[in-house]
């Protein structure tokens, strides 16, 4: 049987966790679409700045569904440990779907893939650590 989007997002997220923490401050210079995705990915990068992040806030950009999945503490968790988050490399930018490569202060760089639903919400957040 195969996990959930969101389960398979909430496994991502429980590694980076244990990845570490540290402190970027957006794009790097790389364009980040003016897409449903390129907005919540936009809102996300500020959002990891300003923990914790409200849970109406979340609701507002997070699915129904994500949230069943990985509850707004755990999403704080993730965002407080990806502060100053920065988008080093778009590879595949569909206007639902982004794929690409982020990396924190720290040095520590992510396989990153975030994609919305019909109603514009996150409905698949992964940030898998690449070893160093």
């Amino acid at each position: 049987m195969r996990p959930s989007r969101a389960l398979a997002g909430l496994i991502a997220l429980l590694a980076v966790l244990l990845a570490g923490c540290t402190s970027g401050d957006g794009s790097k210079g790389v364009a980040i679409p003016d897409s449903p995705v390129g907005k919540k990915l936009q809102w996300y990068l500020e959002a990891v700045n300003r923990t914790p992040i409200a849970e109406s806030e979340l609701k507002d950009h997070i699915s129904q569904d994500f949230l069943k999945e990985v509850p707004p503490q755990k999403v704080n968790e993730l965002a407080q440990s990806l502060a100053k988050l920065t988008v080093d490399k778009l590879s595949s930018t569909k206007p639902t779907e982004l794929t690409g490569l982020t990396s924190i202060p720290s040095g520590q760089k992510y396989d990153t893939k975030i994609s919305v639903g019909t109603d514009g919400k996150i409905d698949y957040l992964l940030f898998e650590p690449i070893p160093v």
